[in-house]
Formats: C-alpha cells, sequence, structure tokens
C-alpha cells in the first residue's frame, strides 16, 4: 500500500446543483490524464454513468426502481469502506455527495466526509446561500476547500473561470451530453488542479483495457489491441488481471480471449473499491454451503426478442450495494434456473451489478456450452456480442 493515501475530493452541495454533470465531465477528463481514478456514489442511486450516455433512461418505467435503492443499516459503512480502499488502491478518488444535511442525514455526512481530504462545493449560480452552507460544512469537517463550481441558469450564458489559484471558482453548463466541449475552458483549472493532487498508484500489474479513445464494438475480436497479451499470459502463466476503465463487454471480450487460449485459466478482474483488489472469477459454482450473502441477488431468465435467452441480475438489499462477501465467494452465487440446463446457446447479460457478476455467469455460460454472450449495454440500448 502506498505510504499517504491518495487524495479524495468530497463533491458537496445543494441538491439538484449539477454535481453529477461535473463528476461526469471530471471522471472523462480525468481517465485522459491519469490510469487509476474512481467516482464514488455516496448514495444508493446506482444510476451509474449509463445514463449520462443515455438520459432518456430516466424514463422507462422500470429503470429507477431497478436501481435506486434505500438508505440501509450498513450503507454508510459501506461508502466508507469503498472510499479508503479507492484512496489506498488509485491516484485520486471523487465521492459524489448527496444535497441533504439535516437530522437524519448529519451522522452519516460526517463519518463518509471524515475519509476524504478535500472538498468542492457545487452550487446553483442562483444559491450563494447554498454554497456558503455546504463550504462551511465541508470546512467544519476539516477538509482543504479545492473551489466552488457554480452551475448556470440560463443556456445562454457562457461558462467561465472566475478565480484561478486556491480555491478555484468557475460557472458552467448543466446537462451537457458527452462531447459537448462547452464547459471545458471552465474546467481546464479543475481537472489540473486535480492531476496535481494525484498520487502515484500503488501500481497492481494487470491487462489495462482502459483506452484513450472510446472503445467500440469492432476492438472486440483483438480485445482492443490487447488479444495477444491475454493470449499469451493465459497459455503461459495460467493467470491473467484484468483493469482499467473499459466497457463491461470489453471485459467479457477479454475474459473469453483468456478462456479460449486456456480453459482452466484463472482470471481476475481488478476493483479498487474491493479490500484485496483482485476478484478472481470462479471456473464453475460451488456445490454444498457456501459465504455468498444470503438473499442479496435475485437470478432469473427472459426471453429477449432476437431469440436470446437473457440471464437477468438484480439485487435485493435495501441499498442495492452487495456486502463484500460477495466479491469474496462469487463461486457461491446463486445458480441461473434449472441449472446446469440451458434454455438456448445464445445468452444476454442485463442487471446493475459489479463487473465480476457479469464475468462469472459469463464463465459459467461459457462452461456450460453457451455459443455467444452479449451483456447489454446501456449506452447503445443494445446487446454487445464477445
Amino acid at each position: 500500500m502506498p505510504n499517504q493515501p491518495a487524495p479524495c475530493i468530497a463533491v458537496i452541495g445543494p441538491a439538484n446543483a449539477g454535481k453529477t454533470t461535473i463528476l461526469n465531465q471530471l471522471d472523462e477528463k480525468l481517465k485522459q490524464k491519469l490510469d487509476s481514478v474512481l467516482v464514488i456514489k455516496g448514495n444508493p442511486d446506482g444510476t451509474g454513468r449509463y445514463q449520462y450516455h443515455s438520459p432518456d433512461l430516466r424514463n422507462e418505467p422500470d429503470f429507477k426502481a431497478s436501481v435506486k435503492g434505500k438508505w440501509g443499516t450498513s450503507t454508510i459503512e459501506r461508502i466508507c469502506e469503498w472510499v479508503t480502499h479507492g484512496r489506498d488502491n488509485l491516484s485520486l478518488a471523487l465521492l459524489d455527495f448527496g444535497g441533504r444535511h439535516d437530522e437524519l442525514t448529519k451522522a452519516g455526512n460526517a463519518q463518509m466526509l471524515h475519509t476524504c481530504s478535500h472538498f468542492l462545493v457545487v452550487s446553483r449560480d442562483t444559491d450563494p446561500d447554498g454554497a456558503a452552507y455546504w463550504d462551511a460544512i465541508g470546512r467544519d469537517h476539516g477538509l482543504i476547500p479545492l473551489g466552488w463550481m457554480r452551475s448556470l441558469k440560463f443556456e445562454s450564458a457562457t461558462p467561465q473561470v472566475h478565480q484561478g489559484g486556491f480555491p478555484l471558482e468557475a460557472t458552467f453548463q448543466v446537462d451537457v451530453p458527452p462531447g459537448n466541449p462547452i464547459n471545458d475552458a471552465a474546467l481546464a483549472p479543475l481537472v489540473d488542479a486535480l492531476v496535481a493532487l494525484s498520487h502515484p498508484a500503488d501500481r497492481t500489474p494487470y491487462v489495462n483495457l482502459r483506452k484513450k479513445e472510446d472503445w467500440t464494438p469492432a476492438m472486440i475480436p483483438d480485445v482492443g489491441g490487447q488479444a495477444h497479451r491475454i493470449e499469451e499470459l493465459a497459455s503461459r502463466t495460467g493467470a491473467v488481471v484484468l483493469g482499467g476503465a473499459a466497457p463491461l463487454w470489453a471485459y467479457l471480450a477479454a475474459l473469453r480471449c483468456a478462456l479460449k487460449a486456456n480453459n482452466a485459466a484463472r482470471v481476475f478482474f481488478y476493483d479498487p473499491k474491493q479490500p484485496e483488489r483482485l476478484v478472481e472469477i470462479p471456473p464453475a459454482p460451488l456445490n454444498g454451503p457456501t459465504d455468498f450473502p444470503a438473499d442479496a441477488l435475485a437470478v432469473s431468465w427472459a426471453a429477449n426478442a432476437d431469440e436470446r435467452s437473457v440471464l437477468k441480475f438484480e439485487i435485493t438489499t435495501p441499498d442495492k450495494f452487495l456486502p463484500p462477501t460477495a466479491a469474496q465467494n462469487l463461486a457461491g452465487a446463486p445458480r441461473p434456473p434449472d441449472w446446469p440446463s440451458l434454455p438456448s446457446s445464445n445468452f444476454g447479460l442485463s442487471g446493475a451489478v459489479p463487473m465480476w457478476l457479469h464475468g462469472t455467469y459469463a464463465r459459467w455460460l461459457l462452461a456450460a456450452g453457451a455459443g455467444q454472450i452479449a451483456p447489454w449495454d446501456g449506452r447503445s440500448k443494445a446487446f454487445i456480442e464477445v
């Protein structure tokens, strides 16, 4: 572990002020400059970045119910664990903080803030009092102020930097879609400040699936140029570690590539939020009692219009968070209904669950004779065959 944990910036401010816009854009820009950045949701809302790329998902009737959880007895503890592990394992972490700070949330907010090192206030341009309120909270908890970003009310207003140095002060437009450069100049000093704060990560060797350009399905056959290395590791060492910011289907393409080279290969997904960092993808379900958390995951089959059988996942805990024992006991995850019988030869995977759960079921299906594996991609609203 590094001698000093990496910084974690709490992104705080009133509700509906534009924090998610800032975080999505920062995430994209920082990953152009740093290999290891983690954006952590500080609330039980699993909408994920795919809603940023597909905002109309919020209008689908079942979307919110399937991904948005409720605060539970262990939710705060889990978020704090993720921040702590992320600071130990990566260069930089950002915590997406909720907009409430009242008698019901004050104690939990304090716990999460104490895991951070800096804070960034995001508020509406018309709400200086809200910004001042949250600025005082950040300072009261001993965090270092990074800056104040104010979201603009009128689309015609131009984002700009009002004050460089520390703390930074700038305005930005909210609900900006991916690829729109309108906020680039206003965000540039903030990105530079975050890069300057970042620490060298404690490097775990892995096949880095991160690419500076967007992944496209055309990259699947050679796994974004990494197929030869994956095959060589699987054949020569019998072990492959996969990591880096990449779509789920890139990870599953890499997993399938490794198994084609060596069906018995040990394959690990790097997850900086986990205490052991590496999550092993088990080759088969475990028979007998296991330590996988009971009643935490529902697995079911659903038909698809293109004759693909879809394996659907739903986390059933109140906050939609899986306990840490899940990643450590994947061989004990619930078996698909009627296992080992398969309803068809072509399969889709769908559900807001960690990548390593998708990897587990993909490996099991391949071992049972599946022909095609295609995870659902929220950005393109399609199943992507790997």
